[in-house]
């Protein structure tokens, strides 16, 4: 490309402590220089964030351990690990954190170790692997909101009588009321009781007889019997929050809470078609340079399509695939390239080629006679971009693509 002549031994010696800190340090710049703009002033508007976080873990050479050490169990056979925390604000897209650790690092740790990072006004939506009831009580005292599976050893009481619930007679009551959702304020923990609100809902009863099927085989393995508490909670679906119902329905705070699922197809085109995971063996200094050169083209390649998305949404009704895109993107990183060389007139031009390929054959196809979930949710969250920066295209007072060549 240049008319260099560098042998392999060269470019393998330029893989420094050096070189490392380099890659770390425009990772952190990124993030730090994103397009985070509130996607619309009226979704969610009562909260200053809403904040996502899933981690995803693969394995990697022994000889890597040193560095990231596995747990060297039944799931991750590998003595060496990694596990990246990955937690993004539903409002604006922007990514709140992007951190590389050793696989033994997990979730819950996680959740301790950052809880000061969430700031008044913020709504925390967490899983099971992040519950930690200590951390969620104090998010309110730091005055922000969370949403969160409740962990099924978790004790839960009346708050007027302080007796125990018993899910088995909740289920028949609701059965017999015929209702499948309830929502009450209840005193939940041990020692200390935090009064919150508990949302349950019934599950199918394919999906609880596949859960108690999971969980008699990993007790039996074990050597242990379940318990018929755990049995009635299998039942249901159950989350805590401390956000007020008038502030938050039932509908609304499940409906929120599922948008964690965006996190997991973020992780699937990370590995799918970035191949985050696809790293040869090499030692620690390479490994990690390329690991994070990954990372920042994962981190340019979803601004631009998030951006993409919202524009083409606006203007044609129609959602593109992150996943197609993804493809293209890695496909066309020469072409990227140029973009980020080149001047500004020749950018956009190549800019707006690449968007025009997007638009002939990016689009996410639906189901037939059913729109698929995750496309309900994104078509929620596209409807809900800034307005402003919209209308300032309409009036011709912006170039549509080139805030993207800009960034």
């Amino acid at each position: 490309m240049h008319g260099l002549k560098i042998t392999k031994q060269s470019i393998d010696g330029r893989f420094t402590e050096r070189a490392v800190a380099f890659v770390k340090d425009i990772l952190k710049e990124l993030l730090e220089r994103q397009l985070s703009k509130v996607f619309c002033p009226e979704f969610l508007s009562q909260f200053t964030h809403v904040r996502i976080k899933d981690s995803t873990r693969f394995t990697v050479p022994d000889k890597l351990r040193e560095h990231f050490e596995g747990s060297g169990g039944n799931q991750w056979a590998s003595h060496a690990c990694i596990s990246i925390q990955f937690e993004y604000d539903a409002r604006s897209g922007k990514i709140l954190d992007l951190n590389v650790t050793a696989g033994t690092r997990n979730d819950a740790t996680d959740a301790s170790e950052t809880r000061t990072k969430i700031n008044q006004g913020d709504l925390v939506l967490r899983d099971l692997g992040y519950f930690n009831l200590s951390v969620l009580t104090g998010f309110a005292g730091q005055g922000a909101s969370f949403i969160s599976r409740l962990n099924t050893s978790i004790l839960v009481f009346e708050p007027d009588t302080t007796e125990k619930i018993v899910f088995k007679d909740l289920y028949n009551q609701m059965c017999k009321s015929k209702v499948t959702r309830c929502d009450k304020q209840v005193l939940v923990g041990k020692g200390k009781l935090e009064q919150l609100r508990l949302i349950v809902e019934i599950v199918p009863e394919q999906v609880y007889q596949e859960r108690i099927r999971k969980v008699n085989k990993y007790n039996k393995d074990h050597g242990w019997t379940t318990s018929e508490e755990y049995k009635a909670r299998c039942r249901f679906n159950m989350f805590i929050t401390n956000v007020p119902t008038q502030e938050l329905s039932v509908e609304e705070t499940m409906l929120i809470y599922r948008l964690r699922w965006q996190v997991e197809l973020m992780f699937k085109n990370w590995k799918s078609v970035c191949k985050i995971d696809k790293i040869h063996p090499m030692k620690y200094k390479r490994f990690t340079c390329l690991l994070f050169a990954k990372l920042i083209l994962i981190l340019l390649n979803m601004q631009i399509i998030c951006n993409l998305q919202v524009y083409y949404f606006k203007k044609r009704r129609q959602i593109l695939s992150e996943n197609k895109c993804f493809k293209t993107l890695r496909g066309s990183f020469s072409i990227l390239r140029s973009i980020w060389k080149e001047r500004r007139k020749r950018s956009e031009k190549k800019m707006k080629d690449l968007a025009s390929q997007f638009s002939s054959n990016h689009w996410k196809e639906k189901r037939k006679n059913k729109m698929n979930f995750i496309e309900i949710i994104e078509l929620f969250i596209c409807k809900s971009k800034d307005y402003a920066y919209i209308e300032d295209i309409k009036k011709g007072t912006k170039s549509e693509l080139f805030p993207l060549i800009n960034y």
